[in-house]
């Protein structure tokens, strides 16, 4: 007897036996056991999920000793010549070679006559997609209204290629990719009925391969049998079937995020060294990066590719990142790989993408850039020495202070309790004195003030005027304007109302709105004490001014 492949062995034969199908079998079984069968079907989806067998088993529902009924017995005559092919009643044909109007001229001239044997006579076109116009034209009336012992079957891996004409007469049922989950489940379950020892981490290795189709992976499977017998060692596996060892993955990924470009490119070495295309290791790169950052925003429940080793060794390694970071490098990575595709030279394109990405500055959040503003804001106004730049060292933080003349501030000693720092009361009347005791207190919020267009004071009120959108927006804020208030009643020595003003008038000779008041504009934001603070805090540079979007 001739070797029979692991698809063809296993292939199924009950709608239980379809892998993860569920929708279509149910409304399948649910319409046999009512007798509501449709007189023709399109089955629709990709590759190797189970169109075909499921079309088979519907037959033997059908024309089963017993049926119809969901549940075929697989054991009589009806049952076994269908799996076999063999049956009369069940006319399989491959659209891809018969594609003109004289097949189907064929096919209408024998639906007239009673099945041989069965209940049904039964038409599964395979590939049904592949007809010509003409052929699917022939069609339409028979299709439409066939004799009431004939049923179709079209299966279709494109189903936007078949006219709608046609799909109006049929019921669809579309089949899914088939999850990696359940291909290794089943791919365990059948070597371990075949006797074959191979690794759990093989077989996701092969489920991740076959791209959703349990035929593919079961031709992986036959592949690697043949080639090792009925004992398969998992890097013995990963050379056969060519693909990059999640070892080497994760070595790069590792070192783009260490910075080390010197890493990335010898595990690229140690790729091709292996046979791996560079084609290949961009593709497999860019997924890992993918998984990354799904695991980071959306947690693991959402990446069913991976077992539960992989997806923790991954979070394991990105763990110090910022989503803004994975993101920046997932793009670049995209656009990379692209670029890599189009390529003549795609070996010096990855070696070329491998360096940027490792050399790639880090994306702070604004959220932490903001804590640590805010906390620089706390310590000015309590009286605590502002904290140093991010990447300068104390010691040169200190003797920077010194040389520019700044005195340390300094907390007087406790004696019994909580002692009050001495500051100079201003004087009610005197403008600048007042605001000089608001930056003593808030330094931020006083040089804000010095900028304003205009200050005045009339009775309990005081007014301030601003040109600056931003600044007028920042004292409307509730916890800004409760602060002022509070250090104006200091001041006064009774609460003030507190009016914030905007003057949009463009001074004279500059409402041209040409160059010069972009120029006026991204000086004027550059000048802004807060970015000043931010600057000198992180040590970084203003790249870009961009307007702000309105909503």
């Amino acid at each position: 007897m001739s070797y029979l492949v692991l698809a063809r062995k296993w292939r199924p034969q009950t709608f239980e036996d379809i892998v993860s199908q569920e929708f279509v079998t149910l409304s399948l079984k649910n319409a046999v056991s009512t007798g509501k069968i449709a007189h023709a079907f399109i089955f629709s989806g990709p590759r190797g999920v189970g169109k075909t067998s499921t079309a088979r088993i519907l037959a033997k529902a059908l024309n089963c000793r017993s049926g119809p009924t969901p549940e075929p017995c697989s054991e009589c005559v009806f049952c076994k010549e269908i799996a076999e092919g063999k049956s009369l009643d069940v006319i399989e044909i491959d659209a891809a070679s018969h594609t003109g109007v004289n097949d189907i001229r064929e096919i209408i001239e024998n639906v007239k006559y009673l099945p041989a044997s069965g209940k049904y006579k039964i038409y599964i076109i395979d590939e049904a997609h592949m007809l010509s116009q003409s052929a699917f034209n022939a069609l339409l009336k028979t299709l439409e209204e066939p004799p009431p012992h004939v049923l179709f079957i079209l299966a279709t891996t494109e189903a936007h290629k078949i006219p709608v004409t046609i799909l109006s007469r049929c019921q669809r049922y579309e089949f899914k990719k088939v999850p990696v989950e359940k291909i290794k489940e089943s791919l365990a379950s059948i070597t371990g009925k075949e006797k074959i020892r191979v690794a759990e981490e093989t077989l996701y290795t092969v489920a991740q391969e076959a791209d959703g189709s349990m035929r593919d992976a079961l031709s992986l499977m036959d592949q690697l049998l043949a080639t090792f017998g009925s004992e398969i060692a998992h890097d013995d596996a990963i050379r056969i079937l060519g693909v990059l060892d999640r070892t080497l993955l994760r070595s790069a990924v590792a070192g783009i995020l260490d910075k080390n470009p010197k890493n990335c490119i010898e595990t690229l070495n140690r790729a091709t060294e292996k046979g791996i295309n560079p084609k290949r290791f961009a593709e497999d790169l860019l997924r890992t990066l993918r998984y990354a950052l799904l695991l980071k925003t959306c947690g693991k429940e959402t990446v069913t590719e991976l077992s539960d080793e992989d997806k923790d060794e991954i979070e394991g390694i990105t763990s110090g990142e910022s989503v803004e970071t994975l993101e920046s490098l997932f793009n670049l990575m995209l656009e990379g790989a692209e670029s890599i595709h189009r390529s003549f030279y795609p070996q010096m394109a990855l070696e070329f993408i491998l360096i940027k990405l490792s050399t790639l500055e880090r994306t702070v959040p604004i959220e932490s850039i903001i804590k640590r503003l805010e906390s620089l804001s706390g310590s000015i106004k309590t009286g605590e020495e502002p904290r140093a730049r991010l990447d300068e060292p104390r010691g040169e933080y200190q003797k920077r202070q010194t040389a520019a003349g700044d005195k340390p501030v300094t907390t007087p000693p406790a004696s019994g309790g909580q002692a009050p720092v001495n500051k100079p009361k201003p004087e009610p009347g005197d403008l600048g004195s007042v605001l000089k005791f608001i930056k003593s207190r808030n330094a931020i919020m006083g040089t804000r003030l010095e900028q304003a267009k205009d200050i005045s004071v009339e009775g309990d009120s005081f007014r301030v005027t601003f040109s600056n959108p931003l600044h007028t927006s920042h004292f409307r804020k509730s916890e800004t304007h409760a602060e002022l208030r509070d250090y104006l009643k200091e001041c006064y020595s009774r609460d003030m109302s507190i009016e914030i003003a905007e003057d949009n008038q463009a001074p004279p000779g500059e409402t041209g709105g040409g160059k010069n008041d972009k120029s006026e504009n991204k000086k004027k934001i550059q000048n802004d004490p807060a970015l000043k603070e931010a600057i000198e805090i992180f040590g970084g540079r203003v790249v870009s001014v961009k307007p702000k979007q309105k909503e």
